[in-house]
């Protein structure tokens, strides 16, 4: 009992330390390459989606959360008002581990979805850069 004990936490601790994602680094493009010109702000494409339902953005902010698992979705800082879920598109590309309360350029399309009845703003992400 004891080897098989043994040979499952050795198994663990191998399987951690060959996450891809802790060898990447935690700034820099993700996806494809972005600029930072003519950026808007979290709560100007919340606004925006209020009259519109899908337009190409490249948004900045703050990443309050992001997707532990797989490295698929963040959400950018609005304050006083309610986050920016951004996903990755087509689970493109993966985000890094210790990335909260970076800065981030979201390039991608805004828009507004039913889900369960309940409208839903988000952006499809192409590309990230994480400063």
């Amino acid at each position: 009992m004891k080897k098989l004990i043994s040979i499952f936490i050795l198994a663990t601790i191998v399987s951690c330390n060959n996450d891809p994602r802790a060898k990447l680094p935690t700034t820099g493009n993700f996806g494809t390459s972005v600029t930072e010109d003519s950026v808007k702000t979290v709560n100007d494409v919340i606004i925006a989606l209020q009259t519109s339902n899908t337009f190409p953005v490249k948004v900045t902010g703050v990443i309050a959360e992001y997707c532990k698992g797989e490295g698929c979705w963040l959400t950018l800082e609005n304050k006083g008002g309610e986050a920016l879920f951004v996903e990755v598109e087509n689970k493109a590309f993966v985000l890094p581990h210790n990335i909260s309360g970076k800065i981030a350029i979201v390039d991608g399309i805004a828009m507004k979805e039913k889900i369960e009845g309940k409208e839903e703003t988000k952006v499809l992400a192409k590309g990230i850069l994480i400063k």
